[in-house]
């Protein structure tokens, strides 16, 4: 009996699986069990997928640039006057009571990564909602898949930086306008998510010009009269949704105002990230006919949408969304000095919300014909498959197992243990994250092509020599005055990690007298391999440890037994930072 009674525990055990994958696949209006099945298990793969790649991905330079000014304004700097940053503000004064929470740990970007992870979701829920409201169901389930299987969103959408705050936002703005009939209290609170955008990103004008160039001619597409609006109610609503976007952006500035660091927010949010002619070679001149000879052929894709949707209120949405995507990516390419790789993350959901429709239309069609190859699009759509082909490129490309992210994290640690709070660096763009910076701008494209142009000035070594500068890193791109300083200045103790310093030689007229120049006043010590004791004099006195060294000519005559010698800052002398090639073997004689 007791065998019996197992197995009617588990059929029945069974039929409830059963009941409940039927009730799932029907309430996504999917084909079948094997179809919901199999988007439920790439979901899964999604996520599982998402939170190892967020562990082992490389940190990009903007999330340390992006966590250096929070951890500014944690310390009580202001952005823009104390720090130099060319974003707007939002993103980072939303971070900074959570950053003073956790403190300064080489791990903070992964504590922050899965801190913002949450926005994934809220991407996620309006690119399924939107799916839903264009299409189907069924629709936004795969448009989630398919956009999170995508090697170009995945990656980006996981890293710590102002746009993954940006572009789901941007999504809930789109998903609250087409959510159902335009009322004043709905443009204004979509006005105030698109303000939300600004206070993150000036990028967010040209999401601003999409919305009413793609309301206008899907207006004129589907026609007012079918969808029920007066001109007066339109007009009632473009005046909402504007003044509520022009909130948040508006207090900011009135903000910095007041604070009396309006010349900086201007400067850094404005004048420096306008720059004609940026990158030619990247962004050639003639990419401005891209916009006006590709966006006729998107008004006439967007007809053929509306003629064929089955209603009006579903015709605007389509065709509204479809503008807006249509808009958008040639303008980018036209009208926009610098891409950028994230640039286009506001566009990826849309794009396979639209796509996903698509296929499975297609998918529906050929399922019609029978062939062999064909009847299984009857159980499992063409997204699943592409799904599969899109994680297969993920994995070949940026193999989970690889750890990449360690980089930056060893670089936090040795900072931290080099460097005292009140220490100065000199980096690119603030991967030193929890110090002060000696060079004020950050060395990005932007930057680097005024420095070349001779409107800003590379005084990058001038600042070093006088904020007593110890500790340089080299991990991206540094002007080529500054590089030339470190480099001829400062001493590898660790990957990217440099300090003060320099290896001694024997002058050409005495074998024990060493002549050398220092240029960043600091304490030093004079080192040997293997911690070999030096004796000698250094500039005539007896050398007895660490010694101030002002800016000039110094000589140490030395009196210990032959070894190469070394002038190292004295702070990491005490903290265990050796030179690189002292971990070496010593060449044998």
């Amino acid at each position: 009996m007791v065998p019996e009674s197992t197995g009617s525990t588990s059929g029945l055990g069974s039929m409830q699986g059963r009941s409940l994958t039927c009730r799932a696949a029907d309430y996504f209006g999917m084909s079948g069990q094997a179809e919901f099945i199999a988007a439920a298990s790439l979901f899964a793969l999604m996520i599982v997928f998402k939170l190892l790649n967020m562990m082992s991905y490389r940190f990009d330079s903007d999330e340390s640039q992006h966590m250096h000014v929070i951890w500014a304004w944690a310390r009580g700097f202001v952005q823009y006057r104390d720090v130099f940053d060319n974003h707007m503000p939002l993103f980072q004064i939303m971070f900074a009571p959570i950053f003073g929470l956790i403190g300064d740990r080489a791990t903070i970007l992964y504590w922050m990564r899965f801190i913002l992870l949450p926005m994934y979701f809220v991407a996620a829920w309006c690119t399924y909602r939107i799916g839903e409201l264009l299409f189907s169901r069924r629709a936004g389930v795969w448009a989630v898949i398919l956009a999170g299987l995508y090697t170009k969103y995945h990656f980006i959408s996981l890293e710590f930086r102002t746009d993954n705050l940006w572009a789901p936002l941007w999504l809930l703005c789109v998903t609250a306008l087409i959510s159902g009939t335009l009322t004043v209290p709905r443009a204004l609170v979509a006005g105030l998510l698109l303000g939300f955008c600004f206070g993150i990103s000036m990028k967010s004008i040209l999401l601003l010009v999409s919305l009413p160039v793609g309301a206008s001619i899907a207006l004129l597409l589907v026609g007012r009269t079918k969808l029920g609006q007066s001109w007066p109610h339109l007009a009632r609503c473009t005046a909402a949704f504007l003044v509520a976007a022009a909130l948040v952006p508006g207090a900011i500035a009135l903000a910095f105002a007041l604070a009396g660091a309006w010349r900086d927010f201007r400067y850094c949010n404005f004048e420096h990230n306008i720059l004609p002619h940026l990158n030619v070679r990247n962004h050639p001149a003639w990419w401005i006919i891209v916009f006006p000879i590709a966006f006729p052929f998107v008004v006439y894709a967007a007809r053929l949408i509306v003629r064929a949707a089955p209603a009006p209120a579903v015709a605007f949405r389509r065709a509204f969304v479809f503008l807006i995507c249509g808009f958008y990516v040639p303008a980018l390419w036209s009208f926009w000095n610098l891409l950028t790789r994230q640039d286009f993350l506001p566009y990826y959901p849309l794009a396979f919300v639209l796509g996903s429709g698509a296929l499975l239309a297609v998918s529906r069609s050929l399922a019609g014909y029978d062939l062999r190859v064909t009847q299984s699009l009857r159980r499992v759509p063409l997204p699943a498959l592409i799904a599969l082909i899109e994680f297969s490129i993920g994995i070949v490309t940026h193999p989970f197992w690889i750890d990449g992210a360690r980089i930056e994290t060893n670089l936090l640690r040795g900072v931290l243990k080099l460097t005292d709070p009140g220490d100065y660096v000199l980096d690119c763009k603030g991967e030193t994250i929890f110090r002060q910076r000696c060079f004020r701008p950050v060395t990005e494209s932007v930057t680097l092509e005024r420095l070349r142009r001779g409107l800003m000035a590379d005084n990058a070594a001038e600042r070093c020599i006088a904020t007593h500068t110890g500790v340089a890193v080299m991990m991206g791109r540094m002007p080529a005055r500054a590089r030339a300083f470190v480099w001829e200045n400062y001493i590898p103790v660790g990957d990217n990690l440099l300090v003060a310093g320099r290896f001694l030689g024997p002058s050409s007229t005495d074998s024990t007298g060493m002549d050398f120049d220092v240029v960043i006043p600091a304490p030093y010590k004079i080192i040997a391999r293997d911690n070999v004791p030096v004796r000698g004099t250094l500039d005539g006195i007896p050398y007895d440890g660490a010694r101030f060294l002002a800016p000039g000519k110094h000589t140490f005559v030395q009196t210990s037994p032959g070894a190469t010698l070394v002038l190292l800052w004295a702070q990491a002398v005490d903290r265990n930072f050796i030179p690189l090639k002292f971990y070496r073997p010593a060449a044998k004689g």
